[in-house]
C-alpha cells in the first residue's frame, strides 16, 4: 500500500488539486459551497492523503479572521492573532476509509506543519468522533457552545494553545 500525505499553503497546490479536495470536502453535509473555492485556495494549509495514489483525506488550516471574530464572539473566548494561527477545518476522511485511523494521519500532518502555533477547531456536539480525534492531539474544549446553524446541536470550540 502507498501512503502520500502533502502539506503546503493553499495557493501552492494546482487548480486540479483543489478541485479534488474540495469535491471530498463537499461530501460533507456541513460545508457550504459558495466561497469554498476562494476559501480553499486563501488556507494557510491544505493537508491531502493519498492511498494507493486515490485522494482519500483533507484537512486544513484557514486563514479566516473574520470567521475567527464569529467565534469568538460565540464562545466567548478570545483567540488572539498573535497565538492562534487559524482554524483547522475541511477535516474528511473518504467513507470507504473510515476506521483506519486516518484522521490521525491528517490531523498530524498540519501539527507538523504548523509546530509550536495555536490553533482551534469547531465541532458539534453530536460529532464525538472529531471531539476523540481532537483531544487526543492536544484539543480542549474552550468557551460556551452555541446553537448550530446546522440543526438541532450545539457547536464547541476546541484550542490547541501554542506551546
Amino acid at each position: 500500500m502507498s501512503v502520500h500525505l502533502i502539506v503546503r499553503p493553499g495557493s501552492s497546490f494546482t487548480r486540479e488539486e483543489r478541485e479534488a479536495f474540495e469535491d471530498l470536502v463537499l461530501r460533507a453535509s456541513q460545508v457550504e459551497k459558495q466561497g469554498l473555492s476562494k476559501r480553499i485556495q486563501d488556507a494557510h494549509f491544505l493537508c491531502l492523503l493519498y492511498l494507493n495514489g486515490e485522494l482519500v483525506g483533507t484537512n486544513a488550516i484557514k486563514d479566516n479572521r473574520g470567521h475567527q471574530r464569529t467565534i469568538e464572539t460565540q464562545a466567548g473566548v478570545s483567540l488572539p492573532d498573535a497565538e492562534y494561527l487559524g482554524e483547522v477545518g475541511y477535516l474528511h476522511v473518504a467513507k470507504d476509509h473510515r476506521g483506519a485511523r486516518l484522521g490521525d494521519l491528517l490531523v498530524l500532518g498540519t501539527l507538523a506543519t504548523v509546530k509550536e502555533q495555536g490553533l482551534f477547531t469547531t465541532i458539534q456536539s453530536k460529532n464525538l468522533a472529531p471531539r476523540k480525534l481532537f483531544e487526543r492531539h492536544g484539543f480542549i474544549q474552550a468557551g460556551k457552545s452555541w446553537p448550530s446553524d446546522k440543526g438541532a446541536d450545539q457547536v464547541n470550540l476546541y484550542v490547541r494553545p501554542a506551546r
